[in-house]
């Protein structure tokens, strides 16, 4: 499932006018450096008019894989939204989490849209978190069958980038969606413990900085 999901969001990056970002400090990571339990496949991108995007790859020897979708939009009336799966055996899962960051002028009608379409799928289980209480009401925390969880993640990610076009951008949104990344250093996010573990703590606030959150300028 995880690499149909990074190869489906890959065409559509490709398909919304994103241009790769070559950068090999984090091209691959590994944890422990000597035997590997865990591999780290990190990739950037910048679309003009939107802002950033990461896409990091996680597989681990205990046979669970990762895939996480970060983007940034640089002040663009968009929500910030943080796009995780999850898959191990017969467990998956799919997180698609908007966040407006206080900001309320946003355009989202076609995310709603999505949320409509998938609302009835299962909801998974998650432990509470400061963060939750922040997400835009049509985020999805879902699990289900592979082909419901791929159908949602991908309509998902073209609502979302089909909506770019329409988007405009706002100083004081900046700022909110600044402060914003500020927290989810500061108060912890959901990869702070495997952040820090795999790059210490200085350079897992720069990783977030630059690269999982990172802007423009």
């Amino acid at each position: 499932m995880i690499n149909q999901m990074k190869e489906d969001c890959e065409s559509l990056l490709k398909h919304y006018g994103a241009g790769k970002i070559e950068d090999v400090r984090y091209a691959h990571m590994k944890y422990p450096k000597l035997i590997p339990l865990m591999d780290f496949y990190v990739d950037r991108y910048r679309i003009d008019g939107f802002g950033m995007v990461m896409v990091m790859h996680t597989k681990t020897k205990m046979g669970m894989e990762l895939l996480t979708m970060s983007f940034m939009p640089d002040g663009m009336s968009l929500p910030y939204l943080l796009a995780d799966a999850m898959s191990m055996k017969k467990k998956r899962c799919v997180f698609v989490e908007y966040y407006g960051c206080g900001y309320e002028d946003l355009n989202d009608e076609k995310l709603y849209e999505v949320f409509e379409k998938y609302r009835d799928l299962e909801d998974y289980e998650e432990k509470p978190n400061w963060y939750v209480k922040e997400r835009r009401p049509y985020s999805l925390i879902k699990t289900g069958s592979k082909e419901e969880l791929l159908a949602m993640t991908h309509d998902s990610l073209k609502a979302y980038l089909g909506s770019i076009a329409g988007a405009v951008y706002d100083e004081d949104y900046k700022r909110k969606l600044m402060d914003f990344r500020d927290r989810m250093i500061t108060e912890g996010n959901p990869s702070s413990k495997t952040l820090e573990m795999l790059l210490k703590k200085d350079k897992a606030v720069r990783f977030m900085e630059d690269v999982v959150m990172g802007f423009n300028n």
